[in-house]
């Protein structure tokens, strides 16, 4: 048990599992005649979850979401007063600077673009063969 804990830990193994999970939803709604083209679509829609997924961090690093999160901490000193002894909030530039662009927060998405596009190709692949 210990040791299917750690490799759930994994992120790439979570993320394609639970892209592996939605995908067989998506071919138990719909299922097309013939092996092959099942295996393709499957492939395409794990490719596609690894895709967004990768997508979505590499937003979140450059920082498309970062007036969001700003936002949310404005309402939070705001409602909390001074967390941590501040005597006003921080300017946007402070708050990109001190949270957004901190190397804990980053988190990797090449793997998952280069991923989907790996998967996305073999369904390709399939479904001219």
């Amino acid at each position: 048990m210990f040791f299917i804990k750690q490799i759930l830990k994994r992120d790439w193994i979570r993320i394609f599992l639970i892209a592996a999970l939605l995908a067989f939803a998506g071919l138990a709604v719909r299922r097309a005649p013939g092996a092959v083209r099942n295996v393709s679509d499957w492939f395409c829609m794990v490719g596609l979850v690894h895709i967004l997924v990768g997508c979505t961090r590499y937003i979140r690093n450059v920082g498309l979401f970062k007036t969001f999160s700003y936002a949310a901490y404005k309402r939070q000193w705001k409602r909390n007063g001074h967390p941590t002894g501040e005597t006003r909030p921080m300017s946007l530039a402070e708050y990109t600077q001190n949270v957004i662009m901190d190397e804990s927060r980053q988190r990797p998405s090449g793997w998952f673009l280069a991923s989907g596009v790996f998967w996305c190709a073999v369904s390709l692949l399939l479904a001219v063969w």
